[in-house]
């Protein structure tokens, strides 16, 4: 017994300079894994026996507890601040450049070709009552931006992404808060889990070198929005 007890002991490996990261890679497999089961909007129809437009509002309001005021509590834990953490505007200009230039592009080369796809027609929008007018469009939509894709891009391109960058470097954190954001998408459309790694990677560059999450929010917004919004047009 002692000497499984000496084999798990975790103080060798443990320092005061590694809390901070030990606290943030822990949460990058924790809090995803916890809103993929108990946060999904599966687990809230069959569970809580909610109607699908609740479902889809539970799973929004999850993913903004289990990743924007869990994280931004461990940051204030950690005595850090939410600007260094990429929760400010950073620079504007270059931020909507960006989004400006790309979001075109992304809208004729990649959604809308996939609206015409079954795979993602079977899939979006996540409420199909979102179809039904322009009111229950904005509900999906709007609490989608201010819940699930605030909680997500805090998570993954601000509190993991700069709180990482110190221990393990630009890249390497980049490609670390890839990782948990790809898996999280299982069972989604396989063309949605390969480019999620692509914006994982694009929207961590982007995040740098603007020093803000707000950029690759706005995007992933749009490219939401947007693929909703021509699957509705085109069924």
């Amino acid at each position: 017994m002692k000497l499984v007890l000496d084999l798990l002991d975790p103080r060798p490996y443990w320092t005061s300079d590694s809390l901070k990261p030990t606290l943030l890679l822990l949460s990058a497999a924790l809090l995803p894994t916890v809103h993929f089961y108990l946060g999904s909007i599966a687990f809230a129809e069959k569970t809580l026996h909610l109607s699908r437009t609740l479902a889809c509002d539970y799973m929004f309001a999850a993913a903004f507890v289990l990743f924007a005021l869990v994280p931004i509590f461990l940051v204030r834990l950690t005595k850090g601040t939410l600007a260094e953490h990429g929760l400010q505007v950073g620079d504007w200009k270059s931020g909507l450049a960006f989004v400006f230039w790309t979001y075109p592009i992304i809208l004729v080369a990649f959604l809308l070709p996939g609206a015409y796809t079954p795979e993602l027609q079977n899939f979006y929008p996540f409420d199909p009552a979102a179809a039904s007018g322009v009111g229950s469009f904005l509900h999906l939509e709007l609490s989608r931006l201010v819940l699930f894709y605030s909680g997500w891009e805090i998570l993954f391109r601000g509190v993991l992404l700069f709180g990482l960058r110190k221990y393990v470097g630009d890249w390497n954190a980049i490609l670390i808060q890839v990782i948990p954001s790809c898996l999280w998408h299982l069972g989604m459309p396989s063309s949605e889990i390969i480019s999620s790694i692509a914006a994982g990677v694009g929207f961590g560059m982007v995040a740098l070198r603007t020093r803000s999450m707000i950029w690759p929010l706005l995007l992933h917004f749009l490219i939401g929005t947007g693929t909703d919004a021509l699957i509705i047009l085109v069924r």
